[in-house]
């Protein structure tokens, strides 16, 4: 595509409003695709060293057509580049006026006047060089023709006199328009030369220049230090703030390891066999924030689940109750009552825990089919 060769063209020349659309192409362009992509780095550093390679190229042909040193082709880009990587690195919005420094460059850059005043007429698209680039100026000729419009009349010498009076109309128009654009590029040339001049003799705007651009890199820095202070400070509020949880849950995984074995009883709870074979009791119930219910360990905790209570017979103390996903009710005992407890669950008629009673009723023939509890009720084991 000959419009893309002529982009990384090194060897042509570019005008200035070709430079100019160049410049803020790749300023704009880097902008919004560093948001469309924020999140991926690599994506935006890929798109950050093509949209360098652009400028470096374009500024290459701005030199030619200006006739300057040669020393001038790598200041946009480099400082394009650098703050294009800073601004990815603090990964704030305000990084973005950190462009403001190749904007500078490049805009010092359009103040020189171009000096191939040979092949002025040659230029296309802004462009003039060994990419032939005439296909577009084709294009635009053939459009213009098709657009004009002829007006019908209805003797013949009236349709050659009409034919000639538009052609003269044509003829004045362009020539018109061309020496408008030479008047005005004549006015860019004389504002540049001004503005350039103007800003070099005058010490006391380079040194507001200087300054304002160091007030606005001292502004996103310290910007993005507040930033970064207070997402710390957020994600060490958030820590506190699921600290209690998350030790609860810790509890939990620690005194309940693995549950083994799931045997449903009749009346709405299950049993589980610890890898210690210690009994779990399982029920689902009222929604309540997940934790620690009971621990024997410190004796703290809701009073009605330090102990299971039969119809007949001794208590028994669980070591923890627990809740899990508000409403997942499980309580742990040692292994070492597991067979008193099976064979109360087989042979009692109710228990209550936690204030939650259940009946007992068909429980016996339950545990005397699962291998894992029937062992418990042999009374001689």
């Amino acid at each position: 595509m000959p419009f893309l060769q002529a982009v990384f063209c090194l060897e042509g020349f570019d005008d200035r409003s070709r430079f100019l659309a160049s410049s803020m192409f790749a300023l704009l362009g880097f902008i919004f695709c560093s948001v469309i992509f924020s999140g991926y780095l690599v994506v935006s550093f890929a798109l950050l060293l093509i949209l360098t390679t652009v400028l470096i190229c374009s500024t290459k042909r701005r030199l030619h057509d200006a006739k300057l040193n040669k020393n001038w082709q790598l200041v946009p880009a480099g400082l394009f580049l650098l703050t294009g990587i800073l601004s990815l690195i603090i990964e704030s919005s305000s990084s973005f006026y950190l462009l403001i420094l190749p904007a500078l460059s490049s805009a010092l850059l359009l103040t020189y006047p171009s000096k191939n005043k040979k092949h002025q007429d040659k230029y296309i698209l802004g462009y003039y060089g060994p990419v032939d680039l005439s296909i577009y100026q084709q294009e635009s000729v053939g459009m213009t023709t098709h657009n004009q419009r002829i007006e019908p009349t209805l003797v013949a010498t009236g349709i050659s006199e009409q034919l000639y009076i538009n052609e003269t109309v044509a003829e004045q128009n362009s020539a018109q328009n061309y020496h408008s654009d030479d008047v005005t590029d004549s006015k860019q040339v004389d504002i540049g030369e001004l503005i350039r001049l103007k800003f070099l003799s005058n010490r006391k705007l380079q040194l507001g220049v200087i300054a304002s651009v160091s007030l606005v890199f001292i502004a996103v820095f310290v910007n993005s230090l507040f930033n970064s202070i207070n997402q710390q400070q957020l994600s060490s509020n958030n820590t506190e703030l699921t600290e209690p949880q998350d030790s609860s849950k810790n509890t939990a995984s620690n005194s309940i390891t693995t549950k083994n074995h799931l045997l449903e009883m009749p009346d709405n709870f299950n049993l589980y066999l610890s890898e210690y074979q210690g009994i779990i009791i399982h029920w689902q119930a009222d929604q309540v924030p997940d934790g620690e219910l009971w621990s024997q360990l410190s004796a703290k905790g809701d009073k009605s689940c330090q102990s299971i209570k039969f119809n007949k017979g001794s208590a028994l103390r669980p070591l923890t109750v627990l809740v899990e996903s508000g409403s997942e009710y499980f309580a742990s005992f040692s292994p070492l009552d597991s067979q008193e407890l099976v064979q109360a669950l087989a042979f009692r008629g109710k228990f209550s825990l936690c204030g939650y009673s259940f009946s007992l009723k068909g429980s016996q023939a339950v545990l005397g089919k699962h291998n894992q509890y029937a062992p418990f009720l042999d009374k001689d084991a």
